[in-house]
């Protein structure tokens, strides 16, 4: 492909960017070519289908009522936002928030908000030594603003549904939590058709700040998916992530949490479901980057038939950030002969003046356990289905909503049914 007709490519199917932007979609799929794919164990990425995405922006206009397939995906419907294919289509929340900026690219482009664009432009001139992540600031063709304001309590949880369906889906999501600020939210990745996903979220969690995210990953078979979450925690603040990754397809998915503040504070729960003869590679990363700082790491994972899961979960405490604290628990139950597991915990520790502690478990549902439960009268699959709904439960505690609860429990159990 000549440069003329790459660079024709680019304005025809990213044809509401500026000229700069389009240069900068030009030098970062330029430097993509000089970026290894990140080693995650014997896993080679370079022979799964990552790179050469099919992209585009596609319009979709605002509906009052959802369409049968959209409205299948929603669990409950107080206070919900649907961004499709890079656009807000569909919008219900209530007065509490008044005051929240939501705004995606799209909409930042065609009001002119000039404060809107300068945070989602920083992701084209990002400077990536992460190929995936590279690829994301080349490629995106959806992203979503999320701001709250200093001092603003939102009590009721924002559901965030993010679906791709006509093209290749490469997403950002920005959310600021600003001084002395609560919210929660529960954010959904599904696409409706087969199409490949790059979806990023960057997090800032100013002083004071509280944040509970929840994030529920339902691609669907089929799908290469790369999924990475980082968030940066400052004095005083405090974050939850609580994820469950209930993919069907290879997934490479990533949680990085900077705990850049004094007294910065952060749980990383994560439900990992991997079966069929699906790959998915996770990566959970709590950095202790100020003293007086406490991380914890929760991997719970089930894998079956002939599912391949990869755990890394690393906290590392730098020199001079004493009084800090991280924690890491990894416990994976394996349902099948034919499944491969590897769950990997890392302390890294360049400070003496610390507590720190970590482990790890792969195993079978608990006999003792099941056998107690079968003479209750359960039979065995009704057994194993309740001893892993229970171990479940560090994820499922944090969703208030009992309809998405519901719903989550309903997918746990077809995935354990099939």
């Amino acid at each position: 492909m000549t440069e003329q007709i790459f660079r024709n490519s680019l304005k025809e199917n990213f044809y509401l960017d500026s000229e700069t932007i389009i240069n900068l979609r030009q030098k970062q799929l330029d430097n993509i070519k000089q970026i290894d794919y990140p080693k995650i164990g014997k896993i080679k990425l370079g022979k799964i289908y990552l790179e050469n995405l099919n992209v585009k922006y596609n319009s979709e206009k605002t509906v009052k009522i959802l369409p049968r397939n959209i409205n299948n995906l929603v669990d409950d419907e107080n206070n919900i936002i649907i961004i499709k294919d890079g656009n807000i289509i569909y919008n219900n929340l209530d007065e509490e928030y008044t005051g929240v900026e939501i705004i995606s690219y799209f909409d930042a482009l065609q009001f002119k908000n000039e404060n809107a664009l300068q945070i989602f432009n920083n992701n084209f001139i990002k400077e990536n030594n992460n190929k995936l992540m590279a690829i994301n600031s080349a490629y995106q063709n959806s992203a979503i603003l999320i701001n709250i304001p200093k001092n603003k309590i939102v009590k009721s949880t924002l559901k965030l549904h993010i679906i791709g369906e006509n093209s290749d889906l490469v997403h950002h999501t920005y959310i600021i939590s600003g001084q002395n600020s609560e919210f929660s939210i529960v954010e959904k990745l599904d696409n409706l058709k087969r199409i490949d996903v790059n979806y990023v979220s960057e997090v800032v969690i100013e002083e004071n700040a509280k944040l509970n995210y929840i994030g529920i990953d339902r691609l669907s078979e089929k799908t290469n998916a790369f999924i990475e979450r980082d968030c940066l925690v400052k004095d005083n603040g405090s974050v939850i992530y609580a994820l469950g990754q209930l993919n069907d397809g290879f997934t490479v998915s990533n949680n990085i949490i900077n705990l850049a503040g004094k007294n910065a504070h952060c749980e990383s729960r994560n439900i990992l479901f991997t079966d069929m003869d699906n790959i998915h590679a996770v990566t959970v990363r709590v950095n202790h980057l100020a003293p007086y700082t406490v991380g914890t790491i929760i991997n719970h994972g089930i894998v079956k038939d002939k599912g391949y899961l990869h755990v890394d979960g690393i906290g590392k405490i730098n020199q001079g950030m004493n009084q800090s604290n991280s924690q890491q628990h990894t416990n994976i139950i394996n349902l099948s002969n034919s499944a491969k597991v590897y769950a990997n915990p890392y302390l890294l520790i360049d400070e003496y003046d610390v507590l720190a502690g970590h482990g790890a478990t792969i195993g079978k549902v608990d006999d003792e356990q099941l056998y107690y439960l079968m003479s209750r009268g359960l039979s065995k699959n009704e057994a194993e289905k309740l001893i892993i709904l229970g171990f479940l439960y560090p994820l499922i505690e944090l969703i208030d909503s009992e309809s998405i609860k519901n719903s989550f429990i309903q997918t746990i159990e077809s995935k354990l049914s099939i």
